[in-house]
């Protein structure tokens, strides 16, 4: 599954936008300045499919906004449009009805739409959630296997959150990959060495009936009003009565677990909340045996995820809590939650995209390496490489992320990567860099990939437009030199040369307009590279101008 172009016209600030990815590229990194429509493109592809994929072929509705995507799966090439007014698919170049299209879609649509955003609103997420509601109103009840299958692959949009990396750790330990490389990669780039302990906290379900409890039960004390910790400790082991894989789920758990336990206390989930009596029950796994017994239950690691996180949308977690062992550190004193934000996010992603494997998949990532410190977020891309290669398929899926990071695309090619920014004619454009940041180095790459006019301070940048405004004056003042020599000394001072000496760089100073860059705002597209090409051709002609001196 790749994503080859897509034409945006109406969507917030996207008017008339057209972005032309790389299909061949497994990643694809779109950049720019906040406010550009970064996660606006996402969001928008996310409304595509969305619209593309309705609960029935009668319900697709209309979008408010015009949109061409083009994309290839399976080796097929398929366009859908509303240029016309009116929603169109086309494979192979050839028009195909509606209907057709939708009895189609096991060939010619996405199996799995991932959506993540790094931050804490839900704009994104709400995209999502129509096909959540979906698959929860079915897996809620006690239904064939089939059906329940039949949910999970009608669930095509799956909005990622952190706790699914804790579900993929699990998975992981308990079903390793036939790859070895994919736990040397955990090893090497995280340090987790393997599975500790686990206790899966489950508490009262926002959806639970006490009265409907009772009726399903005929054990059960009958009468109204407050209920005794008596009521509150059957009704926890009994795991509130959940039923469909959520409750088997659940109850797999509580029959592995050491000891499983029923509490009873007060919680208070929000500050603005009266403490609440809540039961809760408690089942710890207490090693990798008890986790594997808990895991044969299902015949692979997805269906161990699927499992999970049916309990997850059920709202019968509390907390999952997963203890590692870690280089030098086998005491399990390590938890997920002592991860830092930037692990347990890049966990996420590399589970997610295990669990994708032999599915056509299509990641749309807002910001994904924001908890990052600069030296993964370098090999950020690298990993997530590496790790589609031993863990997934890469000919099946395709990774679209926002960054503002330089680090994140230092080791990327052009047709990688995709400027987001504002044309000099003031219109929005998606365009690729005109070199690669591969070799580039970071400074250039905030420069000539970023925009930016300077990578100094603006303190410094300023005593150096300053220094160089003096330099290009050929009679100076007394001042004047006075001035040019106590900046320059303050330059050395902080490890900057001083280039006036150098004739050449002074002839290039004289000549060249554009140099105070300390107030300039980020360039366009077009004004980097018509600066580019002035300069060389600058630099041309003064080294040709020198040569003939000699």
């Amino acid at each position: 599954m790749r994503i080859d172009r897509v034409y945006i016209d109406g969507f917030r600030n996207l008017q008339d936008v057209e972005a032309d990815f790389d299909e061949g590229c497994l990643t694809t990194v779109i950049i720019g300045q906040n406010g550009a429509g970064k996660s606006n493109l996402i969001e928008a592809i996310v409304e595509i499919f969305r619209h593309l994929d309705p609960p029935t072929s009668k319900h697709g509705g209309k979008l408010r906004f015009t949109f061409e995507i083009d994309y290839i799966i399976k080796g097929r090439k398929v366009r859908a449009s509303n240029r016309d007014g009116s929603t169109k698919v086309l494979v192979d170049g050839e028009l195909m009805p509606m209907t057709r299209f939708q009895d189609s879609k096991a060939d010619l649509f996405p199996d799995l739409i991932f959506g993540y955003y790094s931050g804490t609103g839900r704009r994104l997420e709400k995209l999502f959630d129509d096909h959540q509601a979906r698959y929860y109103n079915v897996i809620n009840k006690d239904r064939p296997e089939a059906e329940y299958a039949a949910a999970r692959t009608a669930r095509r949009l799956f909005y990622c959150r952190p706790v699914h990396g804790v579900f993929a750790l699990l998975c992981h330990f308990a079903k390793p990959s036939e790859k070895p490389d994919s736990a040397n990669v955990l090893s090497k780039q995280l340090g987790i060495t393997g599975f500790h302990s686990a206790l899966a906290h489950f508490k009262e379900p926002s959806w639970f009936n006490q009265s409907n409890w009772k009726k399903a039960r005929a054990s059960a004390s009958p009468g109204r009003g407050r209920r005794s910790y008596s009521d509150l400790g059957e009704q926890a082991e009994d795991v509130w009565g959940a039923r469909g894989p959520a409750g088997e789920c659940a109850r797999a758990l509580k029959d592995m677990a050491f000891h499983p336990l029923s509490v009873t206390g007060k919680v208070v989930d929000d500050y603005r909340d009266k403490p609440k009596v809540e039961a809760q029950l408690a089942c710890f796994l207490r090693d990798k045996a008890a986790l594997q017994k808990f895991a044969a239950r299902y015949e692979t690691d997805q269906d161990m995820f699927a499992a999970l996180e049916a309990a997850d949308i059920s709202d019968l977690f509390r907390e999952m809590l997963v203890w590692v062992t870690r280089d030098g550190n086998d005491s399990g004193d390590v938890s997920f939650s002592d991860l830092s934000d930037g692990e347990r996010q890049l966990l996420m992603v590399l589970g997610l995209i295990r669990v994708s494997r032999g599915r056509e998949a299509l990641f749309l990532l807002d910001e994904p390496d924001t908890h990052l410190n600069p030296a993964w977020q370098l090999t950020y891309l690298e990993l997530i490489k590496e790790w589609t290669d031993v863990a997934a398929d890469k000919d099946r899926c395709q990774i679209i992320m926002t960054s503002h990071n330089p680090l994140t695309i230092a080791s990327l090619t052009r047709q990688e990567v995709r400027v987001m920014q504002q044309s000099e004619a003031a219109r929005l454009v998606v365009s690729e860099p005109f070199a690669d940041p591969r070799g580039m180095g970071f400074t250039a790459t905030l420069t000539q990939i970023f925009g930016l006019s300077t990578t100094l301070d603006l303190a410094t940048q300023q005593q150096i437009d300053d220094r160089n405004a003096l330099a290009r004056i050929e009679q100076r003042s007394e001042e004047q030199q006075k001035e040019l020599i106590s900046i320059n000394e303050k330059l050395n001072r902080l490890g900057f040369m001083n280039e006036s000496r150098e004739p050449l760089y002074q002839e290039f100073l004289s000549a060249w307009q554009d140099v105070r860059y300390a107030d300039r705002p980020p360039l366009s597209p077009e004004a980097i590279t018509k600066r580019h090409e002035a300069m060389k051709d600058l630099i041309r002609r003064l080294t040709t101008k020198a040569g003939q001196a000699h």
